[in-house]
């Protein structure tokens, strides 16, 4: 027996255990989130509470899908929209409510679980007012992400800073102490000058007096008067040294330290030059900032990359049956490969499938672009090998930051694109071959098809996408194994 339950987020509320719509898509989605449709008609007493906030509400509501008692899909509510009488309703996984969401906080992770980070995300998401939508991130990976060489370096940097700050200080002194020793060095010398014109004025009255043969006594006073002169002029001399000396001492000293200063300073700048190669080398912390307006959804997505894993969503009954539990399950692969089970054309693929070769789509070389600008932007380029001749595919990844996460990308674009044949989808039903419930989002399996001008194929493809109409048929967007 298939229902559908309508759980009001803000408190958990079931508003509806069994709401009579007419769905005309239920779907999963490997990696992302599943898009729900339907109609209520107007034939319905629930049908009164169309246009009002009551039952059905956008970015309010959840709508879940039970099938024999087990929940198959949740999605939240994301549209509703009259046409006539027609009340039609859209909603999307649960995963959607996190993209185009804003990171809003400072995260800085050393040697951490990316799927740790993938948790982080999404509970920050949350945490702010009206935002929690009971969503977990549920799962653990052994890889360890973010190192503390930004933080070395930060601690560089300040000890570069400080040693300038000592060296700058040191010269700023060493300036006024010059400036001192300017003033007082004007200042006697000034004094000095006069006197040594007052010496040279007596030297020559002195010698006027010897060559004019005066009185001895005349000769003898200016002879005194000379001496004086001479001797003021070494007593101020003698004054100026003496007021140097402490100026010369602390300029010597200044010196010194400015020796040492540059010293320091140059040791610092190595530090901070091996520090930032450090940086460079291994990226540092694991780092989401608000001001690189990162996506909650896109940054949980580049977490998960980073550990290799993949992530579903999954929606459940808690044991006692009162709440509905979703959960964002990050896993090292999605589903499995299920040798078991048989898809083929005629017994449970009931529509005649499609078989592709286009080369269009075609690709055995990506050259994926990450970050950056110009020369410096991340490049990944892979090929795998191949009789065709080389056909490359550029992915366009520039809000890609990571090295790795861009590698991970180029590996699933190539291994989807490098496909001989491939299918895109095939419409099943239940059917022994594959009983629905046996099968989900990220199994491989195997398409049996005879019905092309190819002839027999048995191709192993990948349910990426999976769409329930009704009870008995679904719909397998598939992709690379």
């Amino acid at each position: 027996m298939l229902r559908y339950i309508v759980e009001r987020i803000s408190d958990g509320k079931f508003l509806e255990l069994e709401l009579p719509i007419t769905v005309s898509g239920a779907g999963r989605k490997l990696g992302g989130a599943g898009s729900f449709s339907g109609e209520i008609a107007p034939i319905f007493d629930v049908y009164k509470y169309a246009g009002t906030d009551a039952l059905i509400d956008p970015l309010a509501t959840f709508i879940h899908e039970e099938a024999d008692g087990v929940i198959r899909g949740s999605w939240i509510v994301t549209r509703t929209e009259f046409e006539g009488a027609s009340w039609r309703i859209e909603g999307q996984g649960f995963s959607s409510f996190f993209s185009g969401r804003p990171y809003e906080g400072e995260y800085r992770g050393v040697k951490v679980d990316p799927i740790a980070v993938a948790r982080h995300v999404i509970t920050h998401a949350q945490s702010m007012t009206g935002a929690d939508i009971g969503v977990k991130v549920v799962g653990s990976s052994p890889v360890r992400v973010g190192t503390d060489s930004d933080t070395k370096l930060a601690a560089a940097q300040a000890v570069l800073k400080e040693a300038k700050r000592v060296r700058t200080a040191n010269t700023a002194s060493r300036t006024a102490k010059t400036k001192t020793k300017q003033a007082i060095t004007k200042s006697h010398d000034a004094t000095i000058k006069a006197l040594q014109a007052t010496s040279k004025a007596r030297l020559q009255t002195l010698q006027a007096l010897r060559k004019a043969k005066a009185p001895s006594g005349q000769i003898a006073a200016a002879q005194t008067a000379r001496n004086n002169a001479v001797q003021a002029v070494k007593t101020a001399q003698a004054a100026k040294k003496t007021a140097l000396k402490p100026v010369n001492a602390d300029l010597t000293v200044i010196r010194d330290a400015l020796k040492a200063d540059t010293k320091s300073v140059n040791a610092a700048q190595e530090k901070v030059k091996t520090a930032k190669e450090a940086v460079d080398a291994d990226g540092g912390a694991w780092k989401i900032l608000w001001w690189d307006t990162p996506d909650c959804l896109q940054a949980m997505q580049e977490a998960i990359d980073e550990a290799g894993y993949e992530w579903v969503e999954w929606s459940g009954w808690n044991p006692d049956r009162t709440k509905v539990l979703k959960e964002i399950r990050a896993v090292p692969r999605v589903g499995r490969k299920q040798d078991g089970l048989a898809f083929v054309e005629g017994d449970n693929i009931i529509e005649q499938v499609t078989l592709e070769a286009d080369a269009a789509d075609y690709a055995n070389t990506i050259v994926a672009i990450g970050a950056g600008e110009g020369k410096k932007a991340l490049r990944v380029t892979l090929s795998v090998a191949s009789s065709r001749r080389r056909r490359p595919f550029v992915l366009d990844a520039k809000e890609v930051t990571k090295r790795s996460v861009l590698e991970g990308l180029a590996r699933a674009e190539l291994a989807a694109r490098s496909q001989l044949l491939s299918i895109a989808a095939v419409r099943v039903i239940n059917h022994p071959n594959a009983e629905f419930g046996v099968f989900d989002v990220g199994d491989t399996i195997l398409i049996d098809t005879d019905g092309t001008g190819a002839g027999r194929q048995r191709i192993w493809r990948r349910i990426e996408e999976l769409e329930w109409v009704g009870t008995d048929v679904c719909d397998l967007m598939l992709g690379g194994v």
